[in-house]
């Protein structure tokens, strides 16, 4: 009586490199893919916060003449007038949304921006709202540039709130292709934009790192949309100056 030979099914060292490979590939190309995904899901939330914050501030001109928080406030929190001191920072504006239109500071703050502290904000607010404030969205808690002197009869086409540009490049309007910077939230591709009617977009960063688009320019080219050179064809003028976050 013969006996079979027991066999035992297994790889052999070709099979288990092809298997290896093959799923190397496949890594290769789900992880880009995995990658873009959470950045659109990121600009998304982004864009929703930007949207509200532009509401409150319509809210706020609404009780305020028609005029967005563009000025240092007095002692007791009223808008100064006479004379007008310009804020220096976005900060210095937003934080005015305080208690009455916005109540929590998580939609000013992007985890993947360098203006922003490496964790969310903590939530303190002033009792007293002063500008510059002590708590009230302060330094690292805050990742938009603000366009200072807009009021509700501005052209509603003009931006008024988009992701912080680059160190000092307030007056270049730049962002930076370095993700590790400040201005590089999106890699230089892409940056949020919300309008003065609250609407907002995810537009694409042009070659030189400024935002392009109509702009009120005499011949209809679009360029810079942050331009304050085309305020006689009822574009944004040198009142209407950005300012980044603290």
């Amino acid at each position: 009586m013969t006996m079979k030979k027991k066999t035992t099914a297994a790889f052999t060292l070709i099979e288990l490199l092809v298997v290896i490979a093959i799923i190397a590939v496949l890594a290769s190309i789900a992880l880009p893919v995995f990658s873009s995904v959470q950045t659109k899901g990121a600009q998304t939330k982004a864009l929703s916060n930007g949207k509200q914050i532009a509401l409150a501030l319509r809210l706020y001109a609404a009780d305020n003449n028609g005029t967005y928080p563009s000025y240092l406030v007095d002692a007791d929190g009223t808008p100064t007038t006479n004379p007008p001191t310009a804020v220096s920072s976005s900060n210095d504006a937003l934080c005015q949304l305080f208690p009455n239109y916005i109540k929590s500071e998580a939609i000013f703050w992007l985890s993947k921006s360098k203006w922003c502290s490496t964790g969310s904000p903590d939530e303190a607010q002033d009792s007293t709202l002063t500008v510059p404030s002590g708590e009230t969205l302060k330094s690292g808690e805050n990742e938009w540039a603000y366009v200072v002197g807009l009021n509700e009869s501005s052209n509603p086409a003009v931006p008024l709130l988009a992701d912080g540009f680059i160190t000092g490049g307030e007056t270049s309007h730049r962002y930076s292709k370095d993700q590790t910077v400040q201005g590089g939230v999106w890699k230089g591709v892409n940056a949020i934009v919300i309008r003065a009617d609250s609407s907002g977009t995810v537009e694409k960063v042009n070659a030189d790192l400024t935002i392009h688009g109509p702009n009120g320019s005499s011949g209809g080219t679009p360029g810079d949309i942050f331009t304050t050179a085309n305020a006689s064809n009822g574009w944004l003028g040198t009142a209407n100056t950005v300012v980044n976050p603290k």
